[in-house]
C-alpha cells in the first residue's frame, strides 16, 4: 500500500510538472487549441514541446498559415496571423477572432444528429425498394447532397457568444464546422443505412 502511495504521489508531482512546463496555448485557424512550450519561429514552422503525461517531451512543429495566435500563462497573446489577400487571409484580425469563436461554439454545441435518425430508416428503405438495381450505390451519396441543403442553425440558447451570430465572419466560421459535422454523420447514415438494405433484401429473396 505504501509502494502505491508513494507511486501516486510522484504521477501527481509529475503532471503539476508537465502543466506547468506546457503553458503555453497555441490557437489554430481551426479553432482547436494544443498546449506546449513554444522553443522557436522561423519563415515557415513554428517549433514547440509538446509534453506527455508521463513526463516526456516530444519536439514538434507547425505551419505558421494554421496558426492564429499563441498565449502565454498570463494571458498575454502574440497573433501570428495576419490580413493578406494575396495568401487567402481575407479577415482582419479581429474578424478572424469572430471567425475561431463561430468554428469553436459549432464544436461545442452544434450536433446535427438529425442528419442520424433521419438518414438511417429512409437510405436502407431506398436501398431495399432498389434492389437489385445499381441504384442503391447511389444512395449516399444523393443524401449527402440532399442534407447538405437545409441551413446551420445557431443554438442561440446554449451559446455564450450569442451577441456575435449577426457577425459575418462568426456565422461563416460556426457553419464551416456545422457542415463538417453533418456531412460526415449523413456520409455514415448513407452508408450504414444503404448496406442495411441491401443485405436486409437480399437476406429476404434467398430465403423465399
Amino acid at each position: 500500500m505504501i509502494r502505491y502511495g508513494i507511486t501516486l504521489i510522484l504521477l501527481i508531482f509529475i503532471s503539476f510538472g508537465v502543466k506547468a512546463q506546457a503553458d503555453q496555448e497555441i490557437m489554430m485557424m481551426s479553432g482547436s487549441v494544443i498546449e506546449g512550450k513554444v522553443t522557436g519561429q522561423d519563415s515557415l514552422y513554428l517549433y514547440y514541446d509538446h509534453f506527455k503525461r508521463s513526463g516526456q517531451t516530444k519536439a514538434k512543429k507547425l505551419d505558421l498559415e494554421r496558426i492564429f495566435s499563441i498565449n502565454g500563462p498570463s494571458g498575454e497573446e502574440k497573433v501570428i496571423y495576419y490580413m493578406d489577400t494575396a495568401v487567402g487571409n481575407y479577415f482582419s484580425v479581429d474578424e478572424m477572432r469572430f471567425y475561431i469563436k463561430g468554428e469553436q461554439d459549432a464544436m461545442s454545441h452544434y450536433r446535427g444528429n438529425w442528419s442520424l435518425l433521419v438518414g438511417l430508416p429512409l437510405t436502407a428503405g431506398l436501398s431495399y425498394v432498389l434492389v437489385p438495381t445499381p441504384l442503391p450505390f447511389a444512395v449516399p451519396f444523393a443524401y449527402l447532397v440532399a442534407t447538405g441543403i437545409p441551413k446551420y442553425k445557431i443554438p442561440k440558447e446554449r451559446i455564450e457568444s450569442s451577441d456575435l451570430i449577426t457577425e459575418p465572419a462568426y456565422v461563416l466560421g460556426f457553419e464551416r464546422v456545422a457542415r463538417n459535422k453533418r456531412l460526415f454523420k449523413s456520409l455514415a447514415a448513407g452508408l450504414v443505412g444503404t448496406a442495411a438494405g441491401f443485405a436486409l433484401k437480399v437476406y429476404l429473396e434467398a430465403d423465399k
